[in-house]
């Protein structure tokens, strides 16, 4: 459960460590308590122990991709906002996305790297601003 006075929590989670902390400095400046693991198989155990509002996921990351994820979230009940963060294809984002829906996950978005930070800031302030209606 969270209140009004809790920052929303965000996890970024990609192999590319500057990519990650680049999310969280974006993340921070909208209100997040914001957090980056470049760990792939530790993800399911962050997920549990932060409980993030909103988790950015690359597609392809050494040790699991986006759909195990995927199925490991929807294993766990995870029921916060997901988005999509990947060098790929846009075709392969979006796939992506449609997988991640089919599962049950709430996939807001994607984005494709480089991403345009200020899209990134605009979109975060939107899922800010959800989460603080909801509390």
């Amino acid at each position: 459960m969270h209140n009004a006075y809790d920052a929303p929590r965000l996890l970024a989670v990609d192999d590319d460590v500057s990519s990650a902390e680049l999310i969280v400095r974006v993340a921070e400046r909208c209100g997040f308590e914001a957090f980056a693991t470049s760990d792939s198989r530790g993800v399911v155990s962050l997920v549990e122990a932060l409980g993030p509002a909103v988790l950015c996921v690359d597609i392809c990351m050494p040790g699991i991709d986006a759909i195990e994820l995927f199925d490991l979230l929807v294993g766990n009940n995870y029921r916060g906002r997901i988005l999509i963060v990947s060098g790929q294809d846009i075709s392969i984002l979006e796939s992506t996305a449609r997988l991640g829906t089919g599962k049950g996950l709430d996939v807001i978005a994607c984005m494709q790297k480089p991403f345009d930070l200020g899209e990134l800031r605009h979109l975060l302030m939107q899922q800010h601003q959800s989460y603080a209606e909801a509390s």
